[in-house]
């Protein structure tokens, strides 16, 4: 039973961290681009997902710069964790 949790978890993470970094990319290429996750001008997702705090956790740029390769993406952080927990959990 726990394993399957685990495996539910596990794809239900990866799916939206996916869907973080689908968002950044759409937003990245159209600056007019609203996520369904944008609620309203005060809850917005792509405003987070495109600020400093959806790269590197809003502290790595603070580290090694804003254009470092290590300034990836929260949702490629998230991704790599649920597949890591996947594969290893």
């Amino acid at each position: 039973m726990a394993g399957a949790l685990r495996a539910v978890l596990c794809v239900a993470g990866a799916a939206l961290s996916v869907y973080a970094l689908h968002v950044e990319h759409q937003a990245a290429k159209d600056p007019s681009y609203r996520a369904a996750c944008d609620l309203g001008p005060s809850v917005s997702c792509t405003r987070v997902f495109s600020s400093r705090w959806g790269r590197g956790l809003g502290l790595v740029e603070l580290v090694v710069g804003r254009e470092s390769a290590l300034n990836v993406p929260n949702g490629a952080i998230g991704l790599l964790f649920y597949l890591l927990q996947g594969l290893l959990g």
